[in-house]
């Protein structure tokens, strides 16, 4: 099975969640948030409804997902 190539939009939009953590994490706080065009288009406790949506409203196959952390979970 082939390892599907990204488009560069989906590491610009991840690589732009990173670098706004700080303010991402002042609304989604422990939460899971899909980015497309660097905003955030989908976010909530639910990894797989949050990528259903944003598929969903995008129409996009790939699309960035990262769980804005906050310090507090203990692994």
């Amino acid at each position: 099975m082939a390892i599907p190539k990204m488009p560069k939009e989906f590491w610009a939009d991840q690589e732009w969640g990173f670098k706004n953590h700080t303010e991402l994490l002042k609304r989604y706080q422990d939460k899971w948030i899909a980015i497309v065009n660097k905003k955030v288009v989908a976010a909530g406790s639910d990894l797989a409804k949050v990528e259903k949506l944003a598929q969903k409203k995008t129409g996009k196959k790939y699309i960035p997902v990262m769980f804005v952390e906050s310090g507090s979970h203990i692994y």
